[in-house]
């Protein structure tokens, strides 16, 4: 199967800013020439994950885990190479020549497109239902009692499916779309008894539920009147698996970003309505409790994060049974208890966005909210408090934060050191299958001195790569895995470019990109001398016990004149060892790179 060319993926990556990218995953901040964010990839409460626009790459010194652009939507999103190539060459104008696909490739790429032109034909079908028919008017009466303005309505691309069984279907055929490709989006049902399908929404406010590119890839469904459940979700598909996905994600990124906090919500409608009243940065899950996945999105974005669950007993219970996932993310999270036991919604319109800022004052942590309400539960006596103590004990230990087991004591009214020796004599939480997986053993491993010369073609390429090129890559004998990447450096390749297949050399070239300082510009020459001559050094020294061997062994043999030739050698070496060292003394890079460069370096 043929590729897409290397000079189309080298184009693509050109064009792309990579900063730009990850900032829709990722919060980042300037440090220097990079930019630094918490890692997408492991959990980490200081930023160790760097993103070095110059060099379109990302690298994080934590999990060792870099590549350039692609590799980043690969590894976060579950891309293929030719998927996250194809996913940026449309934004960054390149053409991407029609490669042979597999057949079972072809059916593939043909179905996921379908589903994402299936999903936006329904939503404005949808739409169009709300604000032109007659059948939309009770709707749009229910949005306005909430106070819901026509601006945010529209923003949120809300609509209306009417009654019936086979509205949309109809419509849909209309377009060209058959039944089965509404099923396969959630569309459609098929009937029971009989062939044939019918809608899944009918008679319901619809609400779009986007990816975070903003691609509609479900639907909730609001009742307003009848019977039946209140809400009702399109079914998971391939492109919407509600585990992953949170509301208003896709509108929200950028006001969590601004603001550095999240607001977790529990419904559709406290997301329009705070993203209406300001705040932007709400999101909620599609009708599940908080999931890893949630929370790992969640993470990349903010360290503070706040619950807003309803006050009735169904989301007091939610806000309880989410902290051992918020524990087991890294997250400390807070609570919030509305006054009046209202819900976000309610307070907003009722009291205004002041309203609401006002109580985010009043939050408490998550953690030491669940203690107390255990506490509440189990009684104020000894022995509850005991057995609230044994219930967040691992959670406690997870966290390793000293002041919160402070707290946790106050909060309990046990002693502080109680609650520390407690911790300290709770067993260890079983490792996981990773954590007892062998290490893998690289197959080099990094040396000092090409780890410099490494980051100073990477770094002052201008500079240096001329004299590296001088002296030639027999240097680098003992570290041959890295030999490729020096040669393809040398020649003027980008470092986004390189993808070495020994991952510890990968892990080297990323790690000394992202170093923002390590030789100054007026330096770099004479550093680069000095790292070459000293990995020129055990070379040299080779070739001397060689020759010097040799001229023990031609004065047992009495050959003269091979002798002689053998002793002009060894005192070439000596005197040329020497030179270099003066040179070097000297600061003398022409007199020292005459010896390095000289043709005369065979060990033979």
């Amino acid at each position: 199967m043929a590729k897409i060319p290397r000079e189309t993926v080298d184009a693509v990556r050109e064009r792309t800013d990579i900063a730009e990218v990850i900032e829709r995953h990722v919060a980042l901040k300037r440090r220097g020439r990079n930019l630094v964010g918490l890692c997408p990839f492991h959990q980490e409460k200081t930023p160790s994950f760097n993103v070095i626009p110059d060099k379109a790459i990302f690298h994080c010194f934590g999990c060792q885990t870099g590549g350039d652009v692609f590799k980043f939507l690969m590894l976060l999103e579950g891309l293929s190479f030719g998927e996250a190539v194809r996913e940026l060459a449309s934004a960054a104008g390149v053409e991407i020549q029609e490669r042979e696909l597999t057949p079972a490739e072809l059916r593939a790429h043909r179905k996921r497109a379908t589903l994402f032109d299936v999903l936006e034909a329904a939503s404005q079908f949808f739409e169009a239902q709300l604000w032109t028919r007659p059948e939309g008017a009770a709707a749009r009466e229910y949005l306005q009692r909430r106070q819901m303005t026509e601006e945010t309505s529209r923003k949120g691309r809300l609509g209306w499916a009417p009654g019936g069984w086979t509205n949309l279907i109809d419509h849909m055929h209309g377009q060209g779309y058959r039944p089965e490709q509404l099923a396969d989006a959630g569309l459609a049902r098929p009937r029971q008894s009989g062939s044939g399908f019918y809608d899944t929404l009918r008679e319901r406010l619809v609400i779009p539920i986007r990816d975070q590119r903003g691609r509609t890839i479900a639907f909730g469904g609001r009742l307003l009147e009848g019977d039946g459940p209140k809400y009702l979700n399109t079914p998971e598909t391939r492109l919407y698996q509600k585990s992953k996905v949170l509301f208003g994600l896709d509108q929200a990124r950028g006001p969590i970003q601004q603001r550095g906090r999240v607001l977790i919500v529990e419904g559709y409608f406290d997301v329009l309505s705070l993203h209406q009243a300001g705040f932007g940065e709400a999101v909620a899950t599609c009708g599940t409790a908080l999931t890893p996945d949630h929370l790992e999105r969640i993470r990349r974005l903010a360290k503070d994060v706040i619950l807003l669950m309803d006050a009735d007993e169904a989301g007091l219970r939610a806000a309880e049974r989410a902290l051992p996932a918020f524990v087991d993310a890294g997250i400390q999270p807070w609570r919030l208890t509305l006054p009046g036991a209202k819900d976000p919604d309610d307070l907003v319109r009722e009291g205004g966005p002041e309203a609401l800022e006002a109580a985010l004052g009043t939050r408490e942590p998550l953690f030491e909210w669940v203690v107390g309400r255990k506490l509440d539960g189990y009684g104020a006596s000894a022995m509850s408090r005991e057995r609230v103590l044994d219930e967040v004990l691992v959670l406690l230990r997870k966290l390793r934060d000293p002041s919160l087991a402070s707290r946790v004591a106050r909060r309990l009214g046990i002693q502080e050191a109680t609650v520390l020796e407690r911790l300290r004599s709770t067993p260890a939480p079983a490792a996981t299958a990773d954590e007892e997986a062998e290490p893998v053993v690289p197959t080099w491993r990094p040396h000092r001195d090409v780890v410099h010369l490494l980051w100073l073609l990477v770094h002052r390429y201008d500079r240096v790569a001329d004299l590296v090129s001088r002296v030639g890559t027999h240097l680098l004998d003992g570290h041959a895995p890295v030999r490729n990447a020096v040669v393809r450096l040398v020649a003027g390749e980008p470092v986004a470019a390189l993808e070495d297949p020994d991952p510890e050399v990968q892990r080297t070239l990323l790690a000394v990109a992202a170093r923002d300082s390590l030789y100054e510009e007026a330096g770099s020459e004479v550093a680069v001398v000095e790292i070459l001559a000293r990995l020129a050094k055990p070379l040299r020294s080779a070739q001397l016990a060689t020759v010097t061997q040799q001229v023990q062994d031609l004065e047992r043999q009495g050959d003269a004149d091979a002798l002689r030739e053998a002793i002009q050698r060894k005192l070439a070496l000596i005197s040329e060892e020497r030179q270099l060292e003066s040179a070097l003394k000297r600061a003398d890079i022409e007199a020292a790179m005459a010896v390095l460069a000289s043709p005369d370096d065979d060990t033979s």
